[in-house]
């Protein structure tokens, strides 16, 4: 991410709003339901308006070495008849490896929302029409036929509202295999620590703990830790078209760009994968992406 596109993009928006908008950057780009409110009181603005005011600041945390287009989406947390948080997201390519590593904004924005506690989504708004990717990945989503999608182009005006349904029809989603469970809900794997004395693989368990695998049963959780001591997590999150999921390290590098917006030069000094290795693993994939962070991967298997 070039942190300062991110900082520029920050200041185009009023003098006023700044104070606030920059705890996007030490809240892992999150705004409070009291933040928003305080937004669309001093921009004058309804929800979706400051939605789309907000996503050319969630583009500029884009990550595109490869297609150099950048993508924001933002996400809204469901409270019962009162605004919820919002969660900022973009997209993010990693140079040297397959483009199907690629973690779309819907993806980190959603992401984003589930590692702080969300349970279910009122809306998401991006800047372009989802892909038939991230179609398929949001279908996963608790509640998804209620979620409010739109879509508003950068420089445009004009705002597109969908559900689920319209964008994809006749859809194949957690049903047709059976699955109760939806990308979202709380759940939690009965797994244990495979060493209760090391502080990062404890980190990664909770993270597989957490993690959404109704499919194949591989729940797994990968912890990085950085040079300022800092540790970022992420789950691994299975979808019922296997291939739009995402695997533990690619919500982890997610978080890792949220913490880099305010600590922008933050490295990552140790890694551990937590992983119930049965049918599949993902112990390949995340050396490879580890390498890629110039860090050696630690693996338990339970």
């Amino acid at each position: 991410m070039n942190h300062q596109m991110f900082l520029d993009q920050l200041a185009t928006f009023p003098a006023n709003t700044t104070e606030l908008l920059r705890q996007i950057m030490s809240q892992s780009g999150r705004l409070d339901p009291e933040q928003v409110d305080q937004l669309k009181a001093l921009m004058s603005l309804e929800i979706d308006d400051l939605m789309k005011a907000l996503l050319p600041l969630a583009a500029a945390m884009s990550t595109c070495p490869i297609s150099h287009f950048s993508v924001g989406a933002i996400v809204e947390g469901y409270r019962e008849n009162a605004q919820g948080p919002l969660y900022l997201g973009a997209n993010l390519e990693i140079a040297g490896h397959p483009l199907k590593n690629t973690i779309h904004a819907e993806q980190s924005a959603i992401c984003n929302a589930w590692h702080q506690g969300e349970t279910r989504l009122r809306r998401l708004m991006v800047n372009e029409a989802p892909c038939g990717h991230c179609r398929q990945f949001m279908n996963e989503l608790n509640d998804i036929d209620n979620m409010d999608i739109v879509i508003s182009q950068l420089g445009s005006e004009q705002k597109h509202h969908y559900k689920m349904a319209n964008l994809l029809p006749n859809a194949f989603g957690p049903a047709d295999l059976k699955q109760e469970t939806r990308l979202l809900d709380l759940s939690t794997n009965q797994l244990q620590s495979p060493d209760a004395s090391d502080e990062l693989v404890n980190a990664a368990t909770l993270a597989a703990q957490n993690s959404y695998a109704p499919y194949s049963g591989c729940a797994s959780g990968v912890a990085l830790r950085l040079d300022s001591g800092a540790i970022i997590t992420g789950r691994y999150a299975e979808n019922a078209a296997f291939n739009p999921g995402m695997i533990a390290i690619e919500s982890a590098l997610v978080n890792l760009r949220l913490e880099q917006l305010t600590n922008p030069k933050s490295k990552v000094v140790d890694a551990v994968l937590v992983e119930m290795g049965d049918s599949i693993s993902h112990q390949s994939m995340t050396e490879a992406m580890a390498r890629n962070l110039r860090t050696e991967l630690r693996v338990f298997t339970i």
